[in-house]
C-alpha cells in the first residue's frame, strides 16, 4: 500500500528533501474554494507544482521563477475553485538531493467557487466514439478552461485526433493526447495553429486495441471563449 503523503504545513514551516528522481509530495484537503500560497527555500533548483486529485496541474499551478535570484526560492499562489484533495510537489531540477524549508497559508473563500465542470478531469472524461464528430466549447470566464475526452479503440492502429473551430469562433487551442493512466507526459501534443488558424490542431499516435486514450483540449492562453469540433479517425 502506498504511503500517504504528509499534510501541507499550513501556518508553519517544515523541513523537506527532494531529488530529481523523486519529488517531495504533500497533501492538502480543501473544504471549500479559497486561495492557497506555498513558499519554499533551499538548496538546488526547486520548483513547485500544485495538482488536483487526478494528478493534473491546477490553473497557473506551477512555479520555477527563481525569486531573489535564488534557484532554491519559490512562491506560488493559486485560486482553488472547489474543495477537494490536492497534492503539492516540490521538485529538484538539478542532480543530487535538495534540502528545503516549506511553508503555506490558506484563505477559505467560498465566493470563489465555480459551477461544477463535468469534463474538467480525466476521471470524468467524456467518452467519444472514434470516427464521430463532437462539438463542445470553452469559457474561461466560467472556469471552463479545458475539456477531457476518452477514446477506446476496438482494434490496434494509428489514431488521429483533429481540432477545428465551429463557425467563426476566434479561439486559440492546444491539444494533448495521453495513453492509459500515464498523465505525467503526453504521448503527443499540438499547438501548431495549422493553416494559420489558432484553433486548428492535429495529433497522431499508434494505439493498441482496448487501451483508453485520453485527450485534453485546452485554451492556449488563460482567456479563451468559443466553440470547437473534435474529430478522430483510426487507420488499422
Amino acid at each position: 500500500m502506498a504511503q500517504q503523503a504528509p499534510n501541507l504545513p499550513i501556518g508553519k514551516n517544515d523541513a523537506g528533501t527532494a531529488t530529481n528522481e523523486k519529488a517531495a509530495v504533500y497533501q492538502f484537503n480543501a473544504a471549500t474554494a479559497g486561495v492557497l500560497t506555498v513558499v519554499v527555500q533551499g538548496t538546488g533548483d526547486l520548483a513547485i507544482v500544485i495538482m488536483d486529485s487526478d494528478g493534473q496541474t491546477v490553473n497557473e499551478g506551477s512555479s520555477d521563477r527563481d525569486l531573489m535570484n535564488s534557484t532554491g526560492t519559490e512562491q506560488l499562489t493559486v485560486t482553488l475553485t472547489e474543495g477537494g484533495v490536492y497534492r503539492v510537489n516540490v521538485r529538484q531540477q538539478d542532480s543530487g538531493p535538495a534540502k528545503f524549508q516549506i511553508g503555506a497559508s490558506w484563505v477559505p473563500f467560498p465566493g470563489f467557487a465555480r459551477p461544477a465542470d463535468p469534463d474538467k478531469r480525466p476521471s470524468t472524461a467524456r467518452a467519444v466514439e472514434i470516427g464521430r464528430n463532437h462539438e463542445d466549447s470553452l469559457d474561461s470566464s466560467a472556469g471552463d478552461m479545458w475539456d477531457w475526452f476518452v477514446f477506446t479503440p476496438k482494434t490496434a492502429g494509428t489514431l488521429t485526433v483533429i481540432l477545428r473551430p465551429v463557425g467563426d469562433a476566434q479561439i486559440d487551442l492546444q491539444l494533448e493526447v495521453y495513453i492509459g493512466n500515464n498523465l505525467e507526459e503526453a504521448a503527443a501534443k499540438s499547438d501548431q495553429d495549422l493553416q494559420g488558424n489558432a484553433a486548428n490542431e492535429s495529433a497522431t499516435i499508434d494505439v493498441p486495441a482496448g487501451q483508453k486514450v485520453f485527450v485534453k483540449v485546452a485554451g492556449a492562453f488563460s482567456s479563451v471563449n468559443g466553440r470547437y469540433r473534435l474529430s478522430s479517425s483510426l487507420i488499422q
